[in-house]
């Protein structure tokens, strides 16, 4: 019994050396604190990411109507912020980007962030877009993703923005690309608390018929 315990033990750690190895040395994530409801941020979020990001990037699953719907915008007003009017509003948000063009020019297709924030966490989404740095031979260098081959886009506000306008900025792209990984999450969550309450009243009469109906019943 002793050897297998041993076995197993050996096992769990050469699996998580080789994990480790395999993703490089981990890094202390910073805290987005995001809010889902601070529509302010998701708006400005949604104009910073298509001034941004969507030269590269899409999010290919939301579309301007949703977008509008949410934030707060009218359609004409989520065209004009985020599009310029060079789409129609149930148009998807795409890169504007040409196809062929990421590989010339990066050497890889920028992925479509959709569900980025779900599958990275908005505290990765808001620390790589903090982290970039110039490194000894005065080229930009990411300390959340060693060789990225994205560039610092946001150099301009990070040389020449207040430091909390600029955490600020980071942040508000941050919510919105958490917001777009789960458009629903506001109403899933209000949701689940009326679930909650409906269980516990349904469990407080159930309890009670069930007293009713074992009262004159001896044990």
């Amino acid at each position: 019994m002793k050897n297998v315990f041993l076995l197993i033990s050996f096992l769990i750690l050469s699996v998580s050396s080789v994990a480790q190895a395999a993703g490089g040395p981990a890094i202390e994530l910073e805290k987005a604190n995001n809010n889902l409801r601070d529509q302010d941020s998701l708006q400005r979020g949604a104009v910073l990411f298509s001034n941004y990001c969507m030269a590269c990037h899409s999010v290919k699953y939301m579309r301007y109507n949703r977008i509008a719907r949410d934030v707060g915008w009218s359609d004409d007003e989520v065209v004009a912020k985020m599009a310029y009017n060079q789409a129609k509003v149930v148009d998807d948000v795409q890169t504007r980007m040409l196809p062929g063009v990421a590989m010339d020019i990066l050497g890889t297709e920028p992925p479509d962030l959709s569900l980025m924030a779900r599958l990275k966490g908005p505290d990765y989404i808001y620390t790589f877009l903090r982290a970039y740095h110039l490194d000894e031979n005065g080229n930009w260098d990411n300390s959340a993703l060693k060789g990225t081959s994205m560039p610092n886009v946001l150099e301009g506000m990070q040389r020449h923005y207040a430091p909390e306008d600029y955490e600020q900025a980071a942040r508000d792209i941050t919510n919105f690309l958490e917001y777009a990984g789960e458009p629903g999450k506001l109403e899933r969550f209000d949701l689940g608390w009326k679930v909650i309450a409906f269980l516990l009243v349904l469990l407080l009469l159930t309890y009670l018929l069930k007293r009713e109906y074992w009262r004159d019943i001896k044990h």
